[in-house]
């Protein structure tokens, strides 16, 4: 074997190493997901996600430098996710009327299969105000976030600008909020309300 032949093969098996890493990473954060979106970050300490992922609190601090950074990485993957079926409808080739009905109803939609998530992360948002360890996830997600309004309104035909992408992001989220909350308090109609609401509030600034 030729010394470039090993630095090669050292250079795959570094690759698969980190893959691995990665791979357990996100499994792990899985298993937080589901602890933290029952309990609520104050609530729910490295053991209780240890003992809800079936592994030592040690390995969690193998993978993760403590709660915080768990729970930033936790978001994050859930929200990366969110906004890329978001953004998948953003991209689709629907007319202006039709694509703004279709994203409406993808977010309803998101209220009733993904509560529990989304009520996490206003629980981490809520967070960041004491705690400035969370301030840039919330930013990095935010931004993102804004970045999606963005696409949506230049797909529309609409001004794209930053100052109107974030100006109708606070519409969407307050709306999206205060349904959350009602339906999170029992009101099964409160995804369908925010499709009502939200397609008059897009019909008066689009």
């Amino acid at each position: 074997m030729t010394r470039i032949d090993k630095i090669e093969r050292l250079s795959q098996q570094a690759d698969a190493k980190t893959a691995k890493r990665a791979r357990k990473k996100q499994e792990l954060a899985d298993h937080a997901i589901t602890a933290l979106k029952q309990l609520g970050y104050a609530r729910t300490s490295l053991r209780d996600i240890a003992a809800m992922s079936g592994v030592a609190v040690g390995t969690l601090h193998y993978y993760f430098e403590d709660k915080v950074d768990l729970i930033g990485f936790c978001v994050r993957r859930y929200k990366v996710g969110f906004v890329a079926q978001m953004d998948a409808i953003v991209r689709t080739g629907d007319a202006p009327d039709a694509l703004v009905a279709r994203f409406i109803k993808r977010l309803a939609l998101s209220i009733r299969r993904d509560a529990e998530t989304h009520r996490l992360w206003y629980d981490v948002r809520s967070q960041a105000m004491f705690d400035p360890a969370f301030e840039e996830v919330v930013f990095e997600i935010e931004a993102a976030m804004i970045a999606l309004v963005v696409r949506l309104l230049d797909r529309l035909g609409q001004p794209a600008d930053q100052a109107r992408a974030q100006a109708l992001y606070l519409i969407l989220d307050a709306a999206f909020r205060f349904h959350l909350q009602r339906y999170l308090a029992g009101d099964m109609d409160a995804p369908s309300a925010f499709e009502t609401q939200v397609s008059a509030q897009f019909a008066a600034v689009i």
